[in-house]
């Protein structure tokens, strides 16, 4: 394959894994103990028939076309596509928790009817699942593959709580999370941890951290950072600091307010290059309501870097008492 040949391929949609998981689930094929694991065997198999004999397996099974249906509601172009793919899983199983999800987004008008909605595919969901199930794989969801739409329902849930201001519901919706799968392959450790800081929750933050952090995260880096500022440990936060630019310099003067990110979305995908501008982005959107929250770190930050020479004093932006005014990250 060209360099052409390689950039012409379409990207590998989030469900493939998922796909051929399931298939592999219901075809009582060999069980794989984790999605790198499925991945690794496919990949040496090199099997192209795979996807198809999937898709063929779907014929007599209505549960398995409705959840292929709310993948491709998931995927769709537009919003209509995705209303029109999500009522038919729904004609075919009216308990297809992706389907009720996607629905819900497109359907609602407000967000008290969309929390109802996605609560009401939650629970759908858990009843799926059954007691025994949550009995036996607790602390293990995310290798059970039937799982996901349940967990990937109280993601969304959760994000639609926090913007509301329901936020200490958001918060146990994401412990729920955690407790499911302490592994965090969805990332929801980081995102629990930025709403922590965000209403000063240090213990909790300090606990999460602890207990998450294997040294390759950059959110975890500059959270590190905030902390101990939040706790008077300069000293701290100084070596935190060092930490946190050799992960990723770019957040360094956005978390200042010096800096401007610009109107770039953020991004989406799931593997993110270390160090580059796109990871502090996500950075950034989990963070920044964090610093907003505490102006003195944010000084702090702007001196240090400023001592550093790795930031500029911008003059025209100095405030009353002489000293350039940290923006709002928000």
């Amino acid at each position: 394959m060209t360099d052409d040949d390689a950039r012409r391929q379409p990207p590998e949609s989030p469900f493939l894994m998922e796909r051929l998981m399931r298939h592999a689930l219901l075809a009582q094929e060999a069980v794989y103990a984790s999605e790198e694991e499925f991945r690794d065997a496919v990949a040496a198999q090199a099997d192209p028939d795979l996807v198809e004999r999937r898709l063929a397996s779907l014929a007599d099974d209505p549960k398995e076309q409705a959840q292929e249906l709310a993948y491709q509601a998931y995927e769709a172009d537009d919003g209509e596509q995705a209303l029109v793919l999500a009522d038919q899983a729904l004609a075919l199983d009216d308990h297809c928790v992706d389907a009720l999800c996607v629905r819900a987004f497109l359907v609602c008008e407000d967000p008290g009817e969309l929390i109802g909605e996605l609560e009401h595919a939650a629970t759908t969901g858990e009843k799926r699942l059954g007691l025994e199930f949550f009995a036996e794989f607790m602390g293990d969801f995310w290798p059970m593959v039937e799982a996901r739409p349940y967990l990937r329902t109280l993601k969304q849930l959760a994000e639609v709580l926090w913007s509301v201001g329901r936020r200490f519901d958001a918060i146990a919706v994401y412990e729920n999370l955690l407790d499911l799968d302490p592994a965090d392959h969805m990332g929801n450790a980081s995102l629990l941890l930025g709403y922590y800081l965000a209403m000063g929750e240090v213990q909790r933050s300090w606990d999460l951290l602890e207990e998450s952090d294997d040294g390759d995260s950059t959110v975890f880096a500059w959270a590190w950072v905030l902390l101990y500022l939040m706790v008077d440990d300069e000293e701290g936060a100084r070596e935190a600091l060092d930490r946190a630019l050799a992960a990723n310099p770019y957040v360094a003067p956005w978390l200042a307010g010096v800096g401007d990110p610009g109107e770039r979305e953020v991004p989406t995908a799931p593997r993110l290059v270390r160090g580059s501008e796109d990871e502090a982005l996500v950075t950034l959107d989990i963070l920044a309501e964090a610093w907003d929250c505490d102006p003195e770190a944010q000084w702090w930050l702007h001196d240090v870097l400023e001592g550093m020479g790795f930031i500029e004093q911008d003059d025209e932006a100095d405030d009353d008492e002489g000293g350039p005014k940290p923006k709002s990250l928000n």
